[in-house]
């Protein structure tokens, strides 16, 4: 069975305070070529998403991708309200200006915002190379329905060329006998 090198496959993942979608797009390559898109909250398993895709795809330019939507409550991020309280009142004593404004200056000062580290769990890494295999077969049965499409095409163009190789050949019986007669015509004139 002929398999195209172009696909796309895709799995989404609904956990209580997100959807992770997973993204896998192919196209022709000599050999495995892996480009990855994932948050920095996934790249501790980096390699074994790239080992999971280079052992069921072996061959094509890959571009892989994990988006992440938060839908919970909780922000990655919070306002570090003393600091920011700071900064307000050390701008203050410079200059008399407008909270709002000051506020806005503030909180684009450094440390004005904490990250909190989030971690993941060994069971969403789980839950999410589930999704990566299904995303992979969603793509290989892409491959395989494009594949389908081309062997179609080639069989026409191959039936295409026995059909003009059969008049070609009708029509090289009638050119040789036409060649030797001139030929023939050449040598008798001489």
């Amino acid at each position: 069975m002929i398999q195209s090198m172009t696909g796309f496959g895709k799995s989404v993942i609904s956990l209580a305070d997100k959807h992770i979608s997973v993204e896998i797009k192919s196209l022709n390559s000599k050999s495995i070529d892996i480009n990855t898109r994932i948050p920095l909250i996934y790249r501790e398993k980096e390699l074994d998403f790239r080992k999971l895709i280079a052992e069921q795809l072996l061959r094509g330019k890959v571009d892989f991708t994990i988006l992440v939507e938060n839908i919970g409550n909780q922000t990655p991020s919070k306002i570090n309200e003393n600091i920011v309280k700071a900064y307000i009142e050390q701008m203050r004593n410079i200059v008399d200006g407008d909270r709002t404004e000051l506020l806005k200056m503030a909180v684009r000062m450094p440390d004005a915002l904490q990250t909190s580290t989030e971690s993941i769990t060994e069971e969403e890494f789980a839950v999410i190379f589930e999704h990566i295999a299904i995303a992979i077969a969603d793509l290989q049965n892409f491959r395989l329905q494009e594949g389908k499409v081309l062997e179609k095409d080639f069989l026409l163009r191959i039936q295409n060329i026995d059909h003009y190789l059969q008049q070609v050949q009708a029509l090289d019986s009638e050119r040789l006998l036409l060649v030797r007669e001139r030929l023939e015509k050449a040598v008798a004139d001489i």
